[in-house]
């Protein structure tokens, strides 16, 4: 076996298992297992509610959870509910830095630098990332990250 198909199977098998992994995460999101995480913002403060309607979200308005997979490590959910009151609004801005390789060290501390190698299609890229030192500690860890982002945008788009 060649190392090229050494390493696309490498490549095979981690996107596989972060695909399992996304899924069984999807399908788990109304479980208890899920465990609200309290932040120093959670603190309780006068005219803050569900009731509350703020065109521009705060760090108090974030929810993290977090739940234990089978191998022992921790997955964290983060959500924050925007509320679009315009229906001509887009999330075209949101997706263009979320998907700009360029862009990722702006909002992902674990990532140096980034950029574009090359563009397929709409859809399909080679992109280059420097990690700070250490992380992604598994490639099925960086496959499942990227993996996330990708179907959150395809999801977002339908």
């Amino acid at each position: 076996m060649t190392d090229g198909t050494r390493l696309r199977e490498t490549w095979e098998d981690a996107l596989n298992s972060s695909e399992v992994t996304f899924r069984q995460l999807l399908t788990s999101h109304s479980s208890s297992e899920w465990k609200h995480i309290s932040l120093a913002s959670d603190s309780p403060s006068p005219g803050k509610g569900k009731a509350r309607v703020s065109p521009t979200p705060e760090l108090t308005d974030v929810v993290v959870h977090r739940i234990a997979t089978k191998s022992g490590e921790n997955v964290y959910r983060v959500v924050l509910d925007v509320p679009i009151t315009d229906q001509s609004t887009s999330l075209d801005a949101w997706k263009a830095v979320i998907t700009t390789p360029e862009l990722r060290q702006e909002w992902d501390p674990a990532v140096e630098s980034a950029h574009l190698v090359e563009m397929f299609d709409r859809h399909t890229r080679i992109s280059k990332t420097n990690f700070t030192l250490g992380w992604p500690a598994k490639c099925v860890i960086l496959m499942f990250i990227l993996n996330c982002i990708d179907r959150m945008l395809v999801h977002e788009m339908l």
